[in-house]
C-alpha cells in the first residue's frame, strides 16, 4: 500500500475508485433496461456499438491532445461530459421513453469523451508515484476498479428492480462529477510534453515508437481478437440469462460473480512476481473462453457466474503487468499517443462484433456462435506465446540493466529505446527506474513537487485494453 502514502496518487486513486463504482452500475442497468423494453439483442448491440465506435474513432486525436495538454485536465473535461450524458440517459429511462436512437447518440457522446480520458490515464499514473512503486500503483488501480465493481452489479440490480434503471444511470453521473472535482484538485509537476508539431506528424511518431516493440504489437492483435470474442458475451449473455436462466436476477448474479473473480485476480497481481509476466498474463486471459462455453452448454446461472469470475479474474491479473510494461518502456512525452494506438488496435473490432453478434446467432444458432467466440479467445491468447519476444520480455527485465529512455527525436525514434527489428530491451533496473527517462517519477528536474491539496461486461473498455 506504499503508493497510497503519496497524496498525488491517493487523490487520483480515490476519484477513480468512486468513478468505477458508477461504471459498474451502468452496464448492468442499461443492458437490463434495453432487453426488458425491446427484448432484442440487436438493439443492445447497436447501443454498445455506438459507444465503442465513437471511442475508437476519436482515440488517436485523444492521445495527441493528452500528450499536448495537462493530462488531468483532459480527464476532468471528459468526466464532465460523460456525467452530463449519463444524466440525460437516466432521465430518459426514468420518464419511461426508451428510444434506441437517443440512447445510441448519448452512448456515442460518452464514448467520445472516453477516447480522450483513457490515453491520458496511462500517462498520468506514473506522474503520481515514484518509479519503484509503479507496478504496485498499477495493481492498486486495478484493485480499486475490480473492488468497486463488486458493489456495482448488486446496486444496479437492486435499483433496476425497485426504483428503475434510470436512477442507476443518475448514480453513475454523480460519481463522474465527484471524480472531476478530485481531478481538479490534483497538482503535479509538469511532465515533458510533445513538441507542437503538425497533428499528422505526431501521430506518425507515436506509431513509430509502437511498431519497434514486437512484443507490444503482437499482444495488441491478441487483445483485438479477445475483445471480438467478448462482444458475443456482452451482447448475447443478457438475453440468454433473462429469457432462459432465471430473468434479470440471473444476469445480475452472473456479473456479480465476475466482479468477485476480478477482485481476486487484482489482489493476486498485487503480490505476484512472475518471471515472464506477459506469459502469465496471456494464460490468464485465455480463461475468458469459459463463460462462453458454459452459456453454450446451457449451464445454470451459478456455473456461468463462476466461469465469468475466472474470465474477469484473468483480465484483472493481466492488467497491472501490461500497464507497467507500457509505462516502463515508452517515453513519457509519447505515452498517450502510443496508448491511443493501443486502445484503437485492441478495441477496433468491438463495434463490428457488437453489431453482428445478434444477427450471427440468428443465422448460425446461439450455441455455435458462443463456441466459436470461445475458440477465438483461447487461440488469440495462446497463439502469442509462440513468439520468443513475448516469452523473453520478463527474463530480460530480471536479468539485465535498465534501458535508457530518451526523448523522441524529430523522426519519432527514441535513441535509448528498443533497437529496431523487434529486438527486446536490455531490461529495467529492479526499481523500475530508467536513467534516461525524462519523467523522473513524474517530477521535472530542478523543480520541487507540488503536492495535491479506470470489462466487467460494460459499455466502456477496461484499463487493460481488453
Amino acid at each position: 500500500m506504499t503508493p497510497l502514502r503519496d497524496p498525488r496518487f491517493r487523490l487520483l486513486w480515490t476519484g477513480q475508485t468512486l468513478s468505477h463504482i458508477g461504471d459498474a452500475v451502468t452496464p448492468v442497468a442499461l443492458a437490463l433496461a434495453i432487453v426488458t423494453a425491446t427484448g432484442s439483442a440487436i438493439d443492445l448491440g447497436l447501443v454498445l456499438a455506438a459507444q465503442s465506435a465513437a471511442t475508437v474513432a476519436l482515440m488517436l486525436p485523444g492521445g495527441v491532445w493528452a500528450d499536448r495538454l495537462p493530462r488531468q485536465r483532459v480527464m476532468l473535461v471528459a468526466d464532465v461530459v460523460r456525467g452530463l450524458a449519463y444524466t440525460a440517459i437516466g432521465i430518459e429511462l426514468i420518464t419511461g421513453t426508451v428510444d434506441i436512437v437517443h440512447l445510441a447518440v448519448l452512448a456515442a457522446i460518452c464514448g467520445a469523451a472516453t477516447a480522450f480520458f483513457l490515453p491520458a490515464t496511462t500517462g498520468l499514473v506514473p506522474a503520481t508515484v515514484d518509479a519503484e512503486h509503479l507496478a504496485r500503483a498499477n495493481a492498486l488501480m486495478a484493485i480499486a476498479k475490480r473492488g468497486s465493481m463488486l458493489l456495482g452489479p448488486g446496486i444496479a440490480t437492486a435499483l433496476t428492480l425497485t426504483a428503475g434503471p434510470g436512477w442507476a444511470l443518475i448514480l453513475d453521473a454523480a460519481t463522474f462529477a465527484v471524480s472531476a472535482v478530485l481531478l481538479g484538485r490534483l497538482r503535479l509537476a509538469p511532465i515533458p510534453s510533445a513538441p507542437r508539431e503538425r497533428f499528422g506528424r505526431q501521430l506518425v511518431e507515436g506509431w513509430t515508437v509502437l511498431r519497434r516493440h514486437r512484443w507490444y504489437w503482437t499482444n495488441l492483435i491478441g487483445h483485438a481478437l479477445w475483445n471480438l470474442g467478448r462482444c458475443v458475451l456482452i451482447t448475447l449473455g443478457p438475453l440468454i440469462a433473462v429469457t432462459g436462466l432465471g430473468g434479470q436476477l440471473a444476469w445480475g448474479t452472473i456479473v456479480q460473480g465476475g466482479t468477485v473473480g476480478a477482485l481476486c485476480g487484482a489482489l493476486l497481481a498485487l503480490r505476484a512476481r512472475p518471471r515472464s509476466p506477459l506469459v502469465a498474463a496471456n494464460l490468464a486471459l485465455a480463461l475468458g473462453a469459459l463463460p462462453l462455453v458454459t452459456l453454450a452448454a446451457g449451464a445454470p446461472a451459478l456455473v456461468v457466474a463462476a466461469a465469468y469470475g475466472l474470465m474477469a479474474g484473468g483480465l484483472a491479473f493481466m492488467s497491472p503487468f501490461w500497464e507497467t510494461a507500457v509505462q516502463e518502456h515508452i517515453p513519457a512525452e509519447a505515452i498517450s499517443r502510443v496508448s491511443a494506438y493501443d486502445w484503437v488496435l485492441s478495441l477496433g473490432l468491438m463495434p463490428l462484433g457488437m453489431a453482428l453478434a445478434g444477427p450471427l446467432s440468428a443465422v448460425a444458432g446461439t450455441a455455435p456462435t458462443l463456441y466459436g467466440a470461445a475458440a477465438l479467445i483461447a487461440l488469440s491468447c495462446l497463439g502469442v506465446l509462440a513468439l520468443p519476444d513475448v516469452r523473453r520480455l520478463g527474463r530480460a527485465n530480471a536479468e539485465a540493466g535498465p534501458p535508457d529512455r530518451e526523448p523522441l527525436s524529430p523522426s519519432g525514434e527514441a535513441p535509448g529505446d528498443l533497437p529496431p527489428a523487434g529486438r527486446e530491451p536490455t531490461g529495467l533496473h529492479p526499481s523500475g527506474q530508467a536513467p534516461g527517462d525524462l519523467r523522473q517519477s513524474g517530477r521535472t528536474p530542478g523543480r520541487p513537487d507540488q503536492g495535491a491539496a479506470d470489462t466487467s461486461l460494460g459499455t466502456a473498455p477496461s484499463s487493460s485494453r481488453v
